[in-house]
């Protein structure tokens, strides 16, 4: 006789491709929804879908704009930005950083708590990107030179219309280019963020440096490096974070240079 064979126990498993989980479920989702209708931002088609109704709720006329600016904001920023408000571009971006943000574990886990300042948000995506990871709407604003939403305040980085030590967290995501005067604005950063709290920057770092955007030629600033960014702060940073540097593979395309700080 040969070698008994066992018998081998066959397990269901769950497939690969089919995700229809019922009518119960479904219920069950929609139910969750109607509770805790935040969870929708979590989704960026749903994030998306949402902020472009909310803004042709308003229109290109209800779009507000910050006349009386700091001449250190380079020409043709209103213009443009607001082109980019209309296009709705970029609207994922700001997550980026956000995700850096809150894989800190005191954020993390004091997010209810914390009072966040999104710098140049353009769109209210940013805002939703933070009330989906747990900030209350009442301690989340954006500040700008344009603004159709209550949740963003109408001013400029260089002159922030808030007291000292106002904020837990403040994001640059992209904005800080806008300026001739980097370390006017990183010094007012400074000033509106509490001792203790975190400074997260992001800008662009294009290696054809320009060019014209939607008929505009942006004669902004230039990063090379995030030691760059950093170096504006220097004097207040406790700890750097999360640096992303340009990839070796990626010196020649548009990329991004990312920076989050804790401050003294």
């Amino acid at each position: 006789m040969g070698p008994r064979k066992s018998k081998t126990k066959k397990y269901k498993k769950c497939s690969r491709t089919n995700f229809n989980l019922g009518s119960e479920m479904g219920a069950a989702i929609n139910k969750h929804l109607a509770e805790n209708p935040l969870d929708l931002f979590h989704i960026p088609a749903i994030r998306y879908m949402i902020a472009a109704a909310r803004l042709n709720l308003v229109g290109s006329d209800g779009i507000e704009t910050f006349g009386d600016h700091d001449p250190a904001v380079i020409e043709h920023t209103i213009e443009y930005n607001k082109k980019q408000l209309e296009s709705l571009a970029a609207l994922e971006r700001p997550r980026l950083l956000i995700d850096v943000l809150t894989s800190i574990l005191y954020v993390n886990q004091h997010a209810g708590d914390l009072k966040v300042l999104c710098v140049g948000p353009r769109t209210e995506a940013e805002i939703f990107m933070l009330l989906a990871a747990g900030f209350k709407p009442e301690n989340v604003r954006g500040l700008d030179l344009i603004s159709y939403s209550d949740y963003v305040d109408l001013g400029d980085m260089h002159a922030m219309p808030y007291d000292d030590d106002s904020f837990d967290i403040v994001i640059l995501g992209w904005v800080i280019a806008y300026s001739h005067d980097n370390q006017k604005v990183a010094d007012e950063v400074v000033r509106v963020t509490k001792p203790g709290g975190y400074v997260a920057v992001g800008v662009e770092r294009d290696p054809a440096k320009g060019g014209k955007l939607h008929g505009y030629t942006l004669d902004g600033t230039f990063f090379e490096s995030t030691r760059e960014i950093e170096k504006l702060f220097d004097d207040h940073v406790e700890t750097v974070l999360f640096r992303h540097d340009v990839h070796r593979r990626m010196r020649d395309v548009v990329c991004h240079l990312m920076l989050v700080m804790e401050l003294h």
